[in-house]
């Protein structure tokens, strides 16, 4: 998955003058950083650039992933935004009315402004500098992006976000940390009435240790020579929730692991609608079923 073209652009005018050495130990300072879930180190710029070059294209990749299993209208708030990521996904399938960015940083909101001007709904939207507990503005839709593994209380900030909004996305980095997180958050959405749209089939109590997904990353030369990778891709791993205040058709069963595929037969790691893992094998005698099996990836929803 690529950025949008205008984004890449945007993304690129940062990079004229700046020594690649330093961006590449930012970028390692900030691999560890994230893997450990600390905060995000924006009022460093070197960390900030590094954070454009790498972490940017990730998260606008597991965020669009996410997105494609739902439908967005209307207004969207931008919860915790960073650089903008989030809303830019979502404005690449959406035509949505317009965004507001909340974002507590500064020099954040001062980069993602710039990039938001490459973008003619974004350059509209408002930018409001608060932390996510202080009163928060009313949208259809919030997205909460690869925050809550940096917070001490996230359960209170999800529930301030959940009461301004009509449907919550929640995307967290894959590990098994973040997804303990989002394990507890889901059970304490459930207590608010909310109604699990995705990745789940059920609203029973979850059957997984660690539940997680994949987005593929195109690497840009920069990206590439931060990361000393060869390859023009990466894998994006994140795990993600997406609750509403509405009822909606939810998954028959979620594909919860890389299907394997043989000849004449498929096999299948299930999360079921009866709130079980279970594995499926489906033969070529199933003729609809396994056309579909053939096709399907990890993270596809199958009956």
């Amino acid at each position: 998955m690529q950025l949008p073209l205008e984004l890449q652009l945007a993304v690129e005018t940062f990079f004229d003058k700046v020594s690649a050495t330093l961006l590449r130990k930012a970028r390692e300072s900030l691999t560890s950083t994230y893997r450990e879930g600390g905060v995000s180190p924006f009022d460093d710029e070197a960390h900030r650039l590094a954070y454009l070059a790498v972490r940017l294209p990730a998260t606008f990749a597991a965020v669009r992933k996410a997105l494609q299993q739902v439908h967005l209208q209307g207004t969207l708030l931008d919860l915790g935004a960073g650089f903008g990521a989030a809303s830019w996904a979502a404005l690449d399938l959406f035509p949505l009315e317009r965004a507001t960015l909340i974002e507590q940083n500064a020099k954040a909101i001062e980069l993602g402004k710039k990039l938001a001007e490459a973008h003619p709904t974004l350059k509209q939207s408002a930018w409001i500098q608060q932390t996510l507990d202080a009163p928060l503005p009313k949208a259809d839709t919030g997205i909460l992006s690869y925050v809550l593994s940096e917070l001490q209380s996230p359960e209170k900030v999800v529930e301030h976000c959940w009461n301004a909004v009509h449907t919550l996305i929640i995307v967290e980095p894959g590990t098994p940390k973040a997804f303990q997180t989002l394990k507890k958050v889901r059970e304490q959405l459930i207590g608010l009435k909310a109604h699990i749209l995705a990745p789940c089939p059920h609203a029973l109590k979850c059957p997984n240790d660690w539940c997680h997904f994949a987005a593929r990353v195109e690497r840009s030369r920069l990206h590439r020579l931060l990361k000393e990778g060869s390859l023009n891709f990466e894998d994006e791993k994140f795990c993600y929730l997406i609750a509403s205040k509405s009822p909606a058709t939810s998954a028959p069963n979620r594909i919860v692991r890389h299907p394997v595929k043989h000849p004449g037969f498929v096999r299948l790691s299930l999360c079921t609608k009866e709130g079980t893992l279970a594995e499926k094998t489906v033969s070529k005698k199933e003729k609809g079923l396994y056309r579909t099996a053939r096709d399907a990836e990890w993270g596809d929803s199958i009956e």
